[in-house]
């Protein structure tokens, strides 16, 4: 089902014109929550047909606009860097990007000598970049030819946890990937959210009205009443 964005109301009930040059039709529109559709790409570790490539991991699939262009090859150093991190703690990484295999091949072998890292992940070829448009990763506004630096961090069910959106020409912080993935599974794991700035090591935040016997038995630590509003533990005391 594609949904037509045309006029629409503001808080007062008059009509908002929006200029033909931002009305747009989409056909999916991915959020928090979706269940992340599937789908069969080749890439440089061969065919992968992503439910079964993915599940029962967590997953970071991201765009990035094309190989041999200077932002994406820090990107994916960066990326390949922190495997150790990766692999401690169950992520599964997919570049998609409309160059060819050969290309990505080719580029993936410079940068490891450069940067002497291992590129453990596979990078995907998108042609035409049909998958990009249909993930809303390709903005027409910012690039008629490349995908933006879009992510989608998957929980191992496929379900959508978090999705960013950088520009071109902006790189991504791999530190907060491994941050927020970090964050979203100790959120499954306990029901704990986490405060600003958060990371693994710093205390959580007891969100609901749980006892403090469910807190010890799920933490082995007692929590603070920091405010009537805000509660925390220690969830490295596990």
């Amino acid at each position: 089902m594609a949904f037509q964005f045309l006029n629409q109301k503001s808080a007062d009930e008059k009509v908002v014109n929006i200029p033909a040059a931002c009305q747009r039709t989409v056909k999916w529109l991915p959020q928090i929550g979706d269940i992340f559709p599937d789908f069969t790409v080749n890439s440089t570790h061969g065919e992968i047909r992503f439910w079964d490539w993915a599940p029962g991991n967590w997953v970071h699939l991201f765009s990035h606009p094309a190989a041999f262009t200077p932002v994406c090859t820090t990107e994916l150093a960066s990326i390949a860097a922190y495997q150790q991190a990766w692999d401690d703690n169950g992520i599964k990484h997919l570049a998609l990007t409309g160059s060819t295999l050969e290309e990505q091949e080719k580029w993936h072998e410079e940068i490891e000598e450069f940067f002497d890292v291992s590129l453990e992940y596979p990078g995907a070829y998108d042609p035409d970049l049909t998958l990009s448009r249909n993930f809303g990763m390709l903005h027409h506004k910012e690039s008629q030819d490349w995908p933006i630096r879009k992510s989608f961090i998957l929980d191992p069910a496929m379900r959508v946890q978090m999705i960013s959106e950088y520009p071109l020409f902006v790189g991504r912080n791999i530190d907060e990937l491994l941050r927020v993935t970090r964050a979203l599974q100790l959120r499954a794991q306990t029901g704990a959210a986490t405060p600003a700035d958060w990371y693994w090591g710093d205390v959580a935040i007891i969100s609901d009205n749980r006892t403090e016997a469910d807190v010890i038995r799920q933490f082995k630590a007692r929590s603070s009443q920091l405010m009537p509003y805000l509660r925390v533990v220690d969830p490295t005391a596990t």
